[in-house]
């Protein structure tokens, strides 16, 4: 590892940046949980394009199972500085109170209304310091940055008059930078939250000229640990082609700590081909996830661009990285 991936981050790290020179540089905020008690789920995506003067936001409300509210508009005209008005346009206002701890979420569209706070569980996790990839061509110059953390989601949702009241842990990440996708042709995202003493999480992909990479990490017991390998099984529907129905995940971390678990995606968000520089299929999704006993929930995301780059069963190692045309030899 380049660095700690769990080492205190600079308060600048959490606010806005000017862009690099590649058209598609963007900045991004995610923020994602489900409230068992409620049965409310919130998933949302905000990001700009300063080059492009250009901001989209893809949100979601689900109920009981069912979507009480979804956007996904792609051209907002948004500043090009890095001024607050980042942080607000259409239904979603967000608010930075305090940097990598405090965050707050305002939402207001006929269906429903929201204010929500996110409070720092654990750390922020680097994704860049754990020497997770986006591919070979990125010029080191422009940097990509990308960090995601556990916290607690608080306040009040309102559904047609009736208020939910929120208190549940949950996801959020921060991304800046590069924004292609040149060499890459599948991903799944799976964070899953089973108590604030029991968190995996576990990113893997696939690039067009074979290579996977791996990246998370394990935390057990007040200990976070870099992953060090995983396994990945993925049963897709029968009856849509698009949809994940299950995936079952063993990893182990670099402390020698086995972990193992299930999960399927509820409340699905499907975002494909309305990029203009990308052209996959691209689902969001808050999962149910399983351990044992545990039932726990968080982030389930995947994406791929023909159905013959799906992922469907994956061996990842953080140690010896090989393309799948060496794994078969």
């Amino acid at each position: 590892m380049r660095a700690n991936p769990f080492a205190d981050m600079t308060p600048e790290s959490d606010g806005l940046h000017a862009a690099g020179d590649e058209p598609w540089w963007r900045e991004a905020w995610y923020f994602e949980f489900y409230d068992a008690r409620t049965q409310l789920q919130f998933q949302a995506y905000q990001g700009v394009f300063p080059n492009a003067s250009s901001g989209d936001l893809n949100a979601a409300f689900f109920h009981q199972g069912q979507p009480i509210h979804q956007i996904a508009k792609m051209d907002f005209n948004v500043p090009p500085e890095p001024v607050e008005d980042r942080l607000c346009f259409g239904p979603l206002k967000l608010e930075q109170v305090k940097p990598l701890c405090k965050w707050g979420l305002s939402y207001d569209s006929p269906e429903v209304r929201a204010h929500l706070t996110f409070d720092a569980v654990h750390p922020p996790f680097s994704w860049a310091a754990a020497n997770l990839s986006l591919g070979d061509s990125i010029d080191p110059k422009q940097g990509v940055h990308h960090f995601d953390q556990l916290g607690r989601y608080r306040g009040s949702v309102w559904i047609d008059g009736e208020e939910l009241k929120v208190d549940t842990l949950g996801f959020r990440d921060r991304m800046w930078g590069w924004g292609n996708r040149k060499n890459w042709c599948a991903y799944l995202v799976m964070w899953a939250a089973f108590s604030e003493d029991c968190v995996v999480n576990v990113v893997v992909q696939k690039f067009t000229d074979g290579r996977q990479s791996l990246t998370g990490y394990l935390h057990l017991d007040g200990t976070p640990s870099i992953l060090k390998r995983a396994s990945v099984e993925v049963e897709w529907s029968p009856r849509r082609s698009k949809i994940v129905a299950q995936i079952n995940t063993a990893v182990e971390d670099s402390l020698g700590r086995r972990f193992e678990f299930t999960g399927h995606p509820q409340g699905i968000s499907d975002t494909s081909h309305r990029w203009p520089h990308r052209s996959d299929h691209m689902m969001f999704s808050v999962g149910e996830y399983r351990s044992g006993d545990r039932v726990g929930h968080g982030v389930m995301n995947w994406a791929f661009i023909t159905e013959a780059d799906q992922i469907r069963e994956l061996e990842a190692s953080t140690e010896n990285p090989v393309t799948e045309a060496a794994a078969n030899e």
